[in-house]
């Protein structure tokens, strides 16, 4: 018997072949189905393999046999880990929507740090305009972020003739003082050079002034400007 060929109903079919008396002991060219790749056609395989191989315990069987169990397991492995990829996407999907739901129910807005991606903080720079201030004298400049900010530190250019006899007397954020005592700072000590600038002031609403009064202790007019830097602070929505 040459080219069998045993499809989606190989069992009854090498049943059939196997009960014939005229077809005992010949299974020359006895083949599987290894066209179809869907499980229950790798099913019939198994068995018809199984049934060959009892029939005719041939080494060239038993591999067969063993090769047909090797292609249903990885047809059902594929198939489990297609399944639990797109569990896993729909679930995650699923988990945001939830959060989202229960956040509006609340009637909550969040509030999030913001970043050039979702893992790292923006640092907004908030300049400090070009002032003239006179001998001696001292002036109230008026900053106003169009971004919601926290105040991490004030900063002055080390190579800025102001800056060497110039002071910061006062910063106020929504009428806080942020100077934890009187007599103010000197500039030459807040400059970029400045090690461990970090400072833990309070967080300015966009639309809302900064007052910071600088001090001249020279007899000269002298131009004073820096910067307030720090993370920006922006509504979710």
């Amino acid at each position: 018997m040459n080219g069998s060929y045993f499809g989606d109903d190989a069992e009854t079919q090498l049943a059939t072949i196997l009960a014939n008396q005229a077809l005992q002991g010949d299974y020359v060219g006895l083949g599987l189905d290894d066209f179809g790749q869907d499980e229950e056609s790798l099913s019939a395989d198994v068995i018809a393999a199984d049934m060959l191989f009892s029939a005719d315990p041939t080494p060239a069987n038993a591999r067969a046999s063993a090769a047909a169990k090797v292609r249903l397991r990885r047809a059902k492995g594929a198939r489990a880990g297609g399944m639990m990829q797109r569990a896993a996407v729909q679930s995650a999907a699923m988990q945001q929507l939830d959060r989202q739901a229960l956040a509006r129910a609340a009637g909550k807005v969040p509030f999030s740090t913001t970043g050039e991606d979702t893992s790292s903080v923006k640092t907004e720079i908030l300049p400090i305009p070009v002032t003239a201030i006179p001998g001696l004298g001292q002036v109230t400049i008026a900053v106003r972020p169009t971004r919601s900010m926290q105040i991490n530190s004030i900063i002055f250019p080390s190579l800025l003739a102001a800056t060497a006899v110039c002071r910061v007397v006062s910063i106020e954020i929504l009428g806080l003082q942020q100077l934890n005592g009187a007599g103010g700072v000197h500039c030459s000590g807040l400059t970029e050079v400045r090690t461990a600038r970090v400072l833990k002031g309070s967080t300015a609403q966009a639309g809302q002034d900064i007052l910071v009064t600088i001090q001249n202790t020279a007899a000269g007019a002298q131009n004073i400007e820096g910067w307030f830097e720090g993370p920006d602070i922006v509504r979710v929505t």
